[in-house]
């Protein structure tokens, strides 16, 4: 009977390790492509910042709604360095990935062992979670702003660059990290509500 029964706590165990995965690619697979499809409104500069709240506010959604069904550690890490794997692929500083190892343990961290409410922990994890997402890419901009700007004009055209130039500032985009870090709170704040009852059914609320 011993035997019966360690052998349903591993296939208990197995089956529970193969559903969190199935989660983290699905849900990341989600927040890649909303981060994308927002982020093509870049394409028309002044409208970028936009596309970046816009995305920042969809994603907090479900992102409320991953943690709610995978409140697991390591699984917020694991789906940030795939993120930022894909950034790269994409043409992106290849830094993100060693920063989002980084953010994806401390946002794990408070999803597994911070605030008990909900409401605190979700939020400030979030706000962790999408720093190197919507940061890292502009940091080669902070090393060398006219060789970034350079290379801009080089894939875009001198014409959009020059227009990026404008709106695409190291003053702007400090100003843009404060307001986003306030925007993901609250985005992870509405994501709490929206994901009420799957926090419920995992006895998290």
């Amino acid at each position: 009977m011993e035997i019966v029964s360690a052998r349903g706590d591993r296939e208990r165990t197995l089956s529970r390790a193969t559903r969190d995965f199935i989660n983290i690619g699905v849900f990341t697979a989600l927040m890649f492509v909303i981060v994308f499809a927002f982020g093509m409104l870049g394409f028309i500069p002044a409208a970028m910042y936009a596309g970046f709240l816009l995305s920042i506010l969809v994603n907090g959604m479900v992102f409320a709604l991953f943690t709610a069904r995978t409140p697991k550690m390591g699984a917020l890490t694991i789906m940030l360095i795939i993120i930022e794997i894909l950034f790269f692929v994409t043409g992106h500083w290849v830094g993100g990935i060693a920063v989002a190892a980084v953010f994806g343990l401390l946002a794990d961290l408070v999803i597994t062992k911070g605030p008990k409410s909900v409401k605190v922990r979700v939020p400030l994890a979030y706000a962790l979670f999408i720093l190197p997402i919507y940061v890292s890419p502009w940091m080669p901009l902070f090393m060398d702003q006219d060789a970034y700007m350079s290379q801009i004009a080089e894939q875009m055209g001198a014409e959009y660059a020059a227009k990026m130039a404008q709106v695409v500032t190291i003053p702007i985009l400090l100003g843009f990290f404060v307001v986003m870090l306030i925007v993901g709170w609250l985005a992870g704040l509405l994501g709490t509500r929206v994901a009420r009852k799957h926090f419920e059914r995992a006895g998290l609320v």
